[in-house]
C-alpha cells in the first residue's frame, strides 16, 4: 500500500457575478488542479464502441476522473483488450483515473475476494455492484479490500455496517436526491456517487446535465454517465456553468475532489 502524502487543500470561494469566468478558471483547487480538471475529476464516464483517437482526445481535454467499462458498451472485448483500454485512457491523464465496472461478485466473502482479484488483474479499481446482497457486509468489504480494490455499497444497504467496514463509496439513485443526506447524517465520510445518469430521463430536469448539477449541488461527490461521450461533454459543460454562476459552490467541488484524490493514493496506479 502506497503511503498517503499530504495534499495541499486550497478552498476556493464560491463564484459571484463579479468574479467572472476568468477568475474562477484561474483558481487552483486540491493538488493544484484547475477548475476544468476538477470538474472532470467528479465524473465517471463510459462510451460505446472502440476507443478511437477522437474519444481519447476528448478524454485528454476533459480529464474525466473515472472510466466505466460495462458489457453493454461493447468496448472491452477480451482480457487483453480491457487492460489495453484502461492503460490507454490512463496514458492521457494528468491525475489519477479510477477504472470501474459492474460485474457480479457473489454474496460470500471468498466469492467477492476472488472476483475482486480477477477484476484488479484487469486494471479495475472498483466494482460498482454494491455489497448489498452480501451475507456479511463487514466480511465482504474486507475481502474486496484484501484484493486491493475499493468497496461500494448501495444506500439501501445497512449503512451503519458499511460505515463500520470503511467502504469507500455509497451508490445513490440520482432521482432520490433527499437520500444523499442519509449517509452523511450517519457520519459517512466516503464518496457518494450517483447511479448512471443515462438510466432514464422522465422529464427535462432529469436529463444527465441537469441531473448531474442537481446531484452535486445536493451533496453528491461524483456522477456517472456511462454510455455516450457527447452526453458526458454536455454534462461537463453544465457543471462548469453551475460553478461559474455560483449555484454549485467551488468550495463544495473542491471538497469532493479532495476525497477522490485521497482515495486515489491508496489503491490506484
Amino acid at each position: 500500500m502506497t503511503p498517503k502524502p499530504t495534499l495541499e487543500f486550497t478552498t476556493s470561494p464560491a463564484a459571484s457575478p463579479a468574479a467572472g469566468r476568468s477568475n474562477q478558471d484561474a483558481l487552483l483547487g486540491p493538488a493544484g488542479m484547475t477548475l476544468q480538471q476538477e470538474i472532470g475529476a467528479v465524473m465517471m464516464v463510459g462510451f460505446t464502441g472502440p476507443l478511437t483517437p477522437a474519444i481519447l482526445e476528448d478524454w485528454r481535454q476533459h480529464q474525466f476522473g473515472g472510466l466505466i467499462v460495462v458489457p453493454i458498451n461493447q468496448n472491452g472485448g477480451d482480457d487483453t483488450a480491457i487492460r489495453q483500454l484502461i492503460q490507454s485512457v490512463r496514458g492521457v491523464m494528468l491525475h489519477p483515473l479510477m477504472a470501474a465496472t459492474d460485474h457480479g461478485g457473489g454474496t460470500g466473502q471468498s466469492e467477492m475476494a476472488a472476483s475482486s482479484r480477477g477484476l484488479k488483474a484487469l486494471g479495475f479499481d472498483i466494482n460498482l455492484l454494491p455489497v448489498a446482497d452480501a451475507q456479511d457486509v463487514t466480511a465482504a468489504v474486507a475481502g474486496i479490500h484484501a484484493a486491493g480494490m475499493y468497496a461500494s455499497a448501495r444506500d439501501s444497504t445497512d449503512l451503519r455496517a458499511v460505515i463500520a467496514a470503511h467502504a469507500e463509496f455509497v451508490v445513490v439513485g440520482h432521482l432520490k436526491v433527499p437520500s444523499i443526506a442519509v449517509p452523511k447524517d450517519l457520519g459517512y465520510q466516503g464518496v457518494i456517487i450517483s447511479d448512471d445518469l443515462q438510466m432514464g430521463a422522465p422529464s427535462p430536469q432529469y436529463l444527465p446535465p441537469a441531473a448531474a448539477v442537481r446531484f452535486l449541488k445536493n451533496g453528491g461527490d461524483m456522477v456517472i454517465v456511462s454510455h455516450d461521450i457527447a452526453v458526458a461533454d454536455a454534462t461537463y459543460a453544465a457543471v462548469h456553468a453551475a460553478v461559474l454562476n455560483g449555484s454549485y459552490p467551488r468550495a463544495q467541488l473542491d471538497a469532493s475532489v479532495q476525497k477522490l484524490l485521497s482515495l486515489g493514493l491508496r489503491y490506484m496506479p
